[in-house]
């Protein structure tokens, strides 16, 4: 399908933020690479950093530092979904895998979900760092 006949599933602000030089206008998304940096927008987003929209986004980070055991990880499971539920009404959220390195200090959050206008499942991975870049 081109992307004008997925013109339905929205469209949104290319981020980063950009301009295109020929026409002057800002850079536009849409259809699947829309809803994938919506779903990157909401998980990298913490409550509070909206500024009219202080509920936006899913806080991870007070579980930074809790053991990487079931309880944990269905507590991730639980506010991806929800936040995936209530922020972006384009897809039913599913499933929720994790793949830890320790090692390199990320998590890979795999989240399964399905678009409601076309019915198409996809998913998509969000790496999530325990450990800041300049951190040994």
């Amino acid at each position: 399908m081109e992307q004008d006949e997925l013109a339905f599933l929205g469209k949104g602000l290319q981020m980063p933020f950009q301009i295109n030089p020929s026409t002057g206008k800002t850079e536009m998304i849409s259809g699947a690479e829309n809803i994938e940096k919506s779903i990157n927008v909401i998980m990298s987003t913490k409550p509070g950093e909206r500024l009219y929209h202080l509920d936006f986004g899913i806080d991870l980070t007070p579980l930074l530092f809790e053991p990487a055991d079931e309880a944990t990880l269905k507590e991730i499971e639980t506010r991806i979904i929800d936040g995936l539920t209530q922020f972006q009404p384009q897809i039913i959220p599913e499933s929720v895998d994790f793949k830890i390195n320790a090692l390199e200090g990320v998590v890979l959050i795999d989240v399964k979900f399905t678009i409601r206008a076309t019915n198409t499942r996809s998913n998509y991975v969000y790496p999530f760092y325990l450990k800041e870049a300049n951190q040994d």
